[in-house]
């Protein structure tokens, strides 16, 4: 499993897109948290938080969600899936390769995320210092990139198609969930809207009930991931 893992990550760190997919995301938060962070009528821990609601948080998540997408996407598209298939053989290892290197990349993404809020509100001069409460929204958005990108990775097996893949990732937390809200769905069977009320600093939020808040994305990712693994097997292996 080892040579599986190293021989994914050997190709992650050879896509230049990777790197430049890692630099975006955390570009974007800065920008959206500079907005939050000139709001001088609020609290700091308001403006901490408010830089991860909405659709910029989708935004923000996105290149990483992309990444995982490609490591699928682009198996498909250029073929190499089958000296994927030919040199790590079993499907498990494949799947289990890529999940593993991808929720890293997915938690060092959603950490810089955090980072790029600090630096925001360091240069707005508005620094949020409470460093627990900042390690609790530390381990939200880790948590919530580490989901996100997993599910993006899990729909591009299935579909085999990148663009499809992408499209779906950004139409499920905007308009779909929208319209799940606007239906009157239980807001917590709403995967993304759900999953980044984890990312607070407010403990008495998370006391209440947020820390389970991720279990209706987390129910997603693994059921792609299933999905994918029978996928494989069927298909590639």
């Amino acid at each position: 499993m080892l040579d599986a893992i190293r021989y994914e990550f050997v190709r992650l760190r050879s896509l230049r897109s990777t790197w430049v997919l890692f630099a975006t995301g955390p570009v974007i938060q800065f920008l959206f948290a500079l907005i939050w962070a000139t709001h001088r009528d609020m609290t700091l821990r308001t403006r901490f938080d408010n830089a991860f609601i909405g659709v910029f948080l989708v935004l923000a998540v996105l290149p990483a969600v992309a990444v995982g997408v490609a490591a699928f996407g682009h198996e498909y598209r250029f073929r190499t899936i089958v000296t994927t298939t030919l040199t790590l053989r079993a499907p498990a290892r494949i799947l289990g390769a890529k999940a593993i290197v991808t929720a890293l990349f997915g938690a060092v993404s959603g950490a810089a995320l955090v980072a790029a809020t600090l630096l925001a509100e360091a240069v707005a001069g508005a620094l949020f210092t409470d460093g627990a409460a900042i390690g609790q929204a530390l381990l939200g958005a880790v948590v919530f990139a580490v989901l996100s990108c997993l599910v993006g990775l899990g729909v591009a097996a299935v579909s085999r198609n990148a663009v499809v893949a992408l499209v779906a990732m950004i139409a499920f937390p905007t308009i779909i969930e929208t319209l799940m809200g606007l239906g009157k769905v239980d807001p917590s069977l709403i995967p993304f809207s759900a999953a980044a009320r984890l990312i607070t600093t407010d403990s008495a939020h998370l006391a209440a009930g947020a820390w389970s808040s991720p279990l209706a994305l987390l129910v997603l990712a693994v059921a792609f991931l299933a999905l994918s693994w029978v996928t494989l097997r069927r298909r590639d292996a």
